[in-house]
């Protein structure tokens, strides 16, 4: 009882300031104003006061928002962002005591550079990719943006289909399962501050998705360049012809030692490859363990290569790993883990030329062994017919 009475007279207490009354401190001095992407960095002198706390800024966004920031005593500047448009803007700083009282206010005014809600906006380009639009934009301050993306949904109405938080420099995302028809597509950018782009179309607001298919498997067959360094994954029940077989039961299993494991798969014909499915084979009921791929290197030709498995004859069309939803590492899992099955999706770049020879090299696997095991490969995209 005593603790509960103490507990709840403490949740009771008011904030105060730190002392009583000082009296009015003084204002800054020496200031600076510098223009930024959606506001303005703003350096000064504060008066040579002990009981000064700190800095604060109050002004009012192009939203109408209004906003205060607040720069330690230990810090001769502060940052002022969040508007979206280039007019001339005022600001007003206040020095701040610990007796939580402001000096008279220093009024300062300043045009913003563009905002990075705008600058990510125009470069955004939405365009054809296969089986949907895909969305790309770059983020040269690498500021912290939200991008949304609308695609028609199962009616045919134009509606939200992925919100990417992000700070990346470039970034792409494709939205796929669209068939080779027009459709509305659009996106939109929003920032921390409630700042929003206008609606991002495409030229004529309809975009028309590049077709993609399964690639069937009847003219497919391995075609390990065993003198060039490609690997046999026909060890431990593995064979190199499961790979490619449309059995997810089975699969292919290199020897002890053979890192980096190159094998070399024939399509049988050109295609225009939009992305490849790598099926893990099934360990313990996940992914991310004991000989299954992590990282790895993707290439690519379109004639016929050499036996002795030259690399400077190919293309290097990714270099990528495979990634678990909990972010966690080692081959410790979640259920989110677990939930996410066996496969995964990999989109080689549109800019990439056809190929009719597809070769795979692994970097790593989840237990850092020596030999690596692969379930299956699916791939998709376009035949060229030539």
């Amino acid at each position: 009882m005593i603790v509960a009475i103490f507990l709840m007279r403490c949740s009771e207490k008011e904030l105060a300031p730190i002392s009583g009354s000082l009296g009015k401190p003084g204002v800054v001095t020496q200031v600076q104003v510098e223009p930024k992407a959606g506001g303005a960095l703003v350096t000064f002198q504060t008066p040579g006061n002990k009981d000064i706390l700190g800095v604060k800024a109050l002004y009012t966004l192009s939203n109408g928002r209004e906003v205060s920031t607040l720069a330690s005593f230990y810090d001769n500047k502060l940052l002022i962002e969040g508007f979206n448009d280039e007019n001339v803007h005022e600001a007003k700083l206040y020095t701040v005591n610990r007796a939580q009282e402001l000096s008279d206010p220093v009024s300062i005014t300043f045009t913003p550079l563009k905002s990075d809600v705008r600058r990510v906006s125009e470069s955004m380009i939405i365009e054809p990719d296969f089986g949907g639009p895909r969305f790309s934009w770059d983020n040269e301050n690498k500021a912290p943006v939200t991008i949304e993306l609308y695609v028609p949904d199962s009616t045919g109405v134009l509606g939200l289909s992925k919100v990417i938080a992000t700070s990346s420099l470039a970034m792409f995302h494709v939205v796929r399962g669209y068939d080779a028809k027009p459709i509305p597509v659009a996106a939109l950018v929003r920032d921390r501050f409630g700042n929003v782009s206008d609606t991002i179309y495409p030229g004529n607001r309809l975009l028309t998705p590049l077709f993609e298919t399964k690639i069937a498997k009847s003219t497919m067959k391995m075609n390990m360049l065993m003198s060039g360094g490609d690997v046999s994954y026909n060890y431990f029940d593995g064979a190199d012809s499961y790979l490619i077989d449309d059995d997810l039961d089975n699969f292919g299993h290199s020897v002890n030692g053979s890192m980096p494991g190159p094998l070399t798969i024939d399509l049988g014909q050109l295609v225009k490859l939009s992305r490849f499915t790598l099926h893990s084979r099934d360990v313990w009921g996940h992914a991310f363990s004991w000989g299954n791929v992590k990282e790895f290197e993707v290439y690519g030709r379109a004639e016929a290569p050499s036996a002795d498995g030259n690399w400077a004859e190919w293309t290097q069309l990714l270099k990528s790993e495979v990634t678990k939803p909990s972010g966690l590492p080692g081959t410790d899992v979640t259920p989110e883990d677990i939930a996410h099955g066996l496969g995964f999706d990999f989109i080689i770049p549109i800019e990439h030329e056809p190929v009719r020879y597809f070769r795979f090299k692994v970097l790593s696997t989840w237990s850092e062994t020596t030999f690596a095991h692969i379930a299956e490969f699916d791939f998709f995209g376009q035949v060229i017919n030539e």
